[in-house]
């Protein structure tokens, strides 16, 4: 008899290794502040500023905040910022 042993040839993704906890997701958008964070690659910031303004023709009274991250990934400070400032938070990259 044989032993076959399968492996995963796909690494381990940065965004699963977050150092910060999540949130539960609000049941509405309706008064809420959303934060926007870009890492600041090619095209991030045209689809989160899009999305932005896809919430605010959806939900009353969403707020908006954008922030740069400068690089992938986003510095934790950058994130923890918006994770104060904001209840609830989008973050992506584009190429």
């Amino acid at each position: 008899m044989h032993l076959l042993e399968v492996m995963n040839p796909v690494a381990r993704q940065r965004a699963l290794e977050s150092p910060f906890q999540t949130t539960p997701r609000p049941r509405s958008l309706d008064g809420k502040t959303v934060g926007l964070v870009w890492s600041g690659t090619h095209g991030g910031d045209v689809a989160l500023k899009r999305a932005g303004e896809m919430l605010q023709e959806r939900f009353r009274g969403v707020r908006v905040n954008f922030y740069t991250g400068g690089n992938y990934p986003t510095p934790p400070a950058v994130l923890r910022q918006a994770g104060e400032e904001c209840d609830a938070v989008i973050g992506a990259t584009a190429d």
